[in-house]
């Protein structure tokens, strides 16, 4: 059980991971509960399931996309969920219940999903190259922010919820006054597309994960990058920050063999330590006391790691 396997560590040890097998495609994306003890994860599969983060086994199972699930998020208050798909829509979901607003704009596939701090505005973006913005009570569409050329991959809210980051297939990561619904500042240059974008918890650091093996980090307020990482091999497909922002983990890695997720030391930026997964990895959240990662992959597995010294 996943509970016995977390118990005893210290120093350098660490347990072998738990595996959370179910999915029977990829596994795109998945989140922490805020409370920590349930995780919820999505794939090509269609399906939004929930496990019991303590025993490892399947929650709730919910089918109700009619393409594979790209993205899903939980709210600040843990009360709502929101999903993203191949079919075009993005979902919001009341506490593991059936999806009671169906959000339609993007022109195709909807690839990622963000809530704001407060939980009143849900961003998503879209293979139509448009970001959009939600109010979550009424699901009516605030705002579409136009200024990428191509997919956006990934978008994030600051901490005080006044930016929003987003990463596209064009190579920029943009900034967002949320506010004004405009677009502040455009992040170039990018070593190839930009799968993955996320904050630090206290917003200081801004990191973006690109094709061709490459982490980018920057001062989130003045833009100025603070480094270029060398990531997992092949592409990089998630970022995440450790919630005391001690930890910079990228997972990634080519297609049909294993992948691999680096963890960096946010103080030197420099790679600590790395930890192998049976399949290539295309998301990672941190539990929200930091003590365990998650990582879900191509080979339908999700893995969860219980973090040395946390």
């Amino acid at each position: 059980m996943f509970v016995l396997l977390l118990i005893g560590l210290s120093g350098s040890q660490m347990a072998e991971p738990v595996t959370l097998r179910g999915h029977t495609g990829w596994v795109g994306a998945l989140a922490f509960h805020p409370d920590g003890d349930v995780l919820a994860t999505v794939g090509e599969d269609k399906t939004l399931r929930t496990w019991e983060t303590t025993t490892g086994r399947e929650k709730m199972l919910f089918k109700r996309h009619e393409d594979c699930v790209t993205a899903v998020a939980y709210s600040p208050d843990g009360k709502k969920m929101a999903t993203a798909s191949f079919d075009g829509t993005a979902q919001i979901w009341e506490a593991a219940e059936p999806p009671t607003r169906i959000l339609l704009g993007h022109r195709g596939v909807v690839f990622s999903v963000a809530f704001d701090p407060t939980g009143k505005i849900l961003s998503t973006g879209g293979i139509d190259a448009n970001v959009k913005l939600w109010d979550v009570s009424t699901k009516g569409e605030l705002a579409t922010l136009r200024g990428h050329k191509t997919w956006v991959n990934s978008v994030a809210f600051a901490p005080d919820g006044r930016t929003l980051a987003t990463g596209s297939s064009d190579g920029t990561v943009r900034l967002w006054d949320v506010a004004d619904r405009r677009e502040r500042r455009s992040l170039s240059g990018a070593a190839g597309e930009v799968r993955a974008v996320a904050f630090s918890r206290d917003g200081k650091w801004l990191a973006a994960g690109n094709r061709y093996s490459t982490v980018r980090v920057w001062d989130a307020a003045t833009g100025k990058e603070l480094g270029t990482l060398d990531g997992p091999p092949g592409d990089v497909w998630t970022v995440a920050f450790a919630p005391d922002g001690r930890e910079l983990a990228a997972g990634g890695g080519d297609w049909d063999r294993p992948g691999e997720i680096k963890i960096y030391d946010t103080a030197t930026w420099r790679e600590q330590r790395s930890l192998k997964h049976s399949g290539e990895v295309l998301c990672l959240a941190y539990a929200p006391d930091g003590k365990a990662l998650a990582a879900g992959s191509w080979d339908r597995t999700v893995k969860i790691w219980r973090l040395a010294g946390k």
